[in-house]
């Protein structure tokens, strides 16, 4: 038995890390290893919200506290100074053999909190490298410190798990000069019989859905220009939101079309039943690294249509990916009454059904095991 140390900063939003977190802290449970949480300020009646379940009670909670927000300029500076400064008193209070980062995807946390034989990471996308090469110069000089920064914790990765094909070739391109290891590709976990309903096309809501945080990247604006279009369909945007997005959120709120509507910190109850009596799901966010919510849309029985790129494109095929908005809103239109849907969807859903929590569950411990073994 060996004592691991999970650590995911921010519980608090409805997407697939947390749902990660969970599973992976569910996998160590069940081959009898002792897990403890380091994460900010917990609460596990909105945890049990997120991620459809209670949180395990025989795992130890340690806080970092409140999640501080910070304001412009330098803000991810001003961000990485208090978690840097939280980890290091951390570090002294801690004891555990093995480091499982399950969130961040720049990996500070092996170079702050040292003490683990191995570290382990499911890297989500390496956003500051990404980001970094496709800025302009302003940005890059900006952006060239923290760069720096996240290289420092690369080559400390024992283990490095991430959601898609598509995310390991972009790790290896960014990564790879700084000694990364072969990431190993572990999809996701999608709860989908939670998700699952027989309801035909025909006997749903006329209802365009995207699920996706509140956040500029992932392009909610596509969606109100489409209700705007589109005013004899019903739109809505669900979604995460928190208190360093508000500003933002409350500019894109003004204006709204009749018919789209923004639901946001959404409980899972209430957001299954609406994709199960929705006719198509959009998927809106270029280069996605995974997309879990396309997976849950498809499997509720909505048309599912996603960008053509990112890791979506390894499930999805061609006819349902759009490029421009243009193409993406015919295919609304084509999509809302679809008369072969529901035989296309069985064919789909053959190729989803491997996104399981128990496969997810099973090709995590595949990979760790050996890692323990030799520790």
């Amino acid at each position: 038995m060996a004592k691991f140390l999970v650590v995911h900063p921010y519980l608090d939003i409805y997407g697939g890390g947390e749902r990660v977190c969970h599973n992976v802290i569910k996998t160590l449970l069940t081959h009898g290893q002792t897990v403890e949480l380091l994460t900010f300020d917990f609460d596990a009646s909105r945890y049990r919200d997120i991620v459809g379940e209670e949180f395990p009670p025989e795992v130890p909670i340690h806080s970092l506290g409140k999640r501080i927000e910070v304001k412009p300029p330098f803000t991810i500076y001003k961000r990485h100074r208090n978690f840097v400064r939280l980890l290091k008193r951390y570090r002294k209070q801690l004891t555990y053999d093995y480091l499982f980062s399950t969130q961040s995807s720049s990996p500070f946390e092996p170079v702050f909190l040292n003490k683990a034989k191995k570290n382990i990471a499911y890297v989500h996308f390496p956003e500051i490298h990404h980001d970094y090469a496709h800025a302009r110069f302003k940005r890059r000089v900006y952006l060239w410190l923290f760069k720096r920064w996240v290289e420092q914790g690369i080559g400390k990765l024992d283990l490095v798990l991430c959601n898609s094909n598509y995310t390991k070739e972009t790790i290896l391109k960014y990564w790879k000069s700084h000694g990364v290891k072969e990431p190993i590709v572990v999809y996701p976990p999608v709860n989908l019989d939670r998700f699952w309903s027989p309801k035909p096309l025909p006997e749903r809501q006329r209802r365009v859905v995207y699920v996706a945080r509140f956040i500029p990247a992932k392009r909610h604006e596509l969606l109100k220009r489409l209700a705007a279009d589109l005013p004899n369909i019903e739109f809505v945007s669900i979604g995460g939101l928190i208190e360093g997005e508000k500003a933002w959120f409350e500019r894109f709120s003004q204006n709204l079309p009749k018919n789209y509507q923004l639901k946001v910190n959404l409980p899972e109850a209430e957001l299954i039943n609406t994709l199960q009596d929705s006719r198509v799901y959009v998927h809106l966010m270029e280069g996605e690294h995974f997309g879990i919510a396309p997976v849950e849309g498809l499997a509720s029985g909505c048309v599912t249509l996603v960008h053509n790129s990112g890791g979506m494109k390894e499930f999805i095929p061609e006819e349902f990916r759009w490029n421009t908005y243009e193409d993406l809103k015919q295919k609304v239109i084509v999509a809302m009454d679809s008369l072969d849907w529901d035989n296309k969807r069985l064919k789909l859903w053959s190729k989803i059904k491997v996104l399981t929590p128990q496969n997810f569950q099973t090709n995590v411990w595949k990979t760790i095991e050996p890692l323990i073994e030799h520790g």
